[in-house]
């Protein structure tokens, strides 16, 4: 039997949603419109550090690491 994975954005919509962060755009979710969750909190983040940014309405999860590209 398989491990249930969360919900996730398709990679248009995660790749739009990290760059509106990266510029510091306000965040909304693509799929639902609700509010983005952030964390950490700061902006911007420490280099080398992971980014996880979750709709507090359906819950679908993007993630990257700050400072690669």
């Amino acid at each position: 039997m398989r491990k249930p994975r969360p919900n996730s954005y398709n990679p248009a919509q995660a790749l739009h949603l990290i760059a509106s962060d990266r510029n510091g755009d306000p965040l909304s979710c693509p799929s639902c419109s609700g509010s983005i969750e952030r964390e950490p909190g700061s902006a911007p983040p420490p280099p080398r550090s992971h980014v996880t940014l979750k709709c507090i309405g359906c819950g679908r999860v993007a993630r990257y690491i700050a400072g690669a590209a």
